[in-house]
């Protein structure tokens, strides 16, 4: 089964995601390669998973996006990856 978090930004486009969030192609694209959006999304500081669910008109749920996010930032934790 695919990453979520880069099915969802496969699906919008890292320019028109870019745009949308105020934010440059390039980490858009960061995210989609890593398969998780930043911390700061964990933390509740920025609500992106729930502007990419909102733009795939619930393909991917917030669930999802945040599930994957969390996963993907343990096994970088767990690789001992910083």
């Amino acid at each position: 089964m695919s990453n979520p978090v880069t099915s969802a930004i496969n699906h919008i486009g890292l320019s028109r995601l870019g745009r949308r969030l105020g934010c440059r192609p390039s980490n858009v694209q960061v995210w989609r390669d890593h398969g998780r959006l930043p911390q700061t999304d964990l933390a509740g500081l920025t609500n992106y998973a729930e502007v990419i669910a909102e733009m795939c008109d619930g393909k991917w749920t917030v669930e999802q996006l945040l599930a994957a996010t969390r996963e993907a930032w343990v096994e970088r934790r767990v690789a001992g990856i910083r």
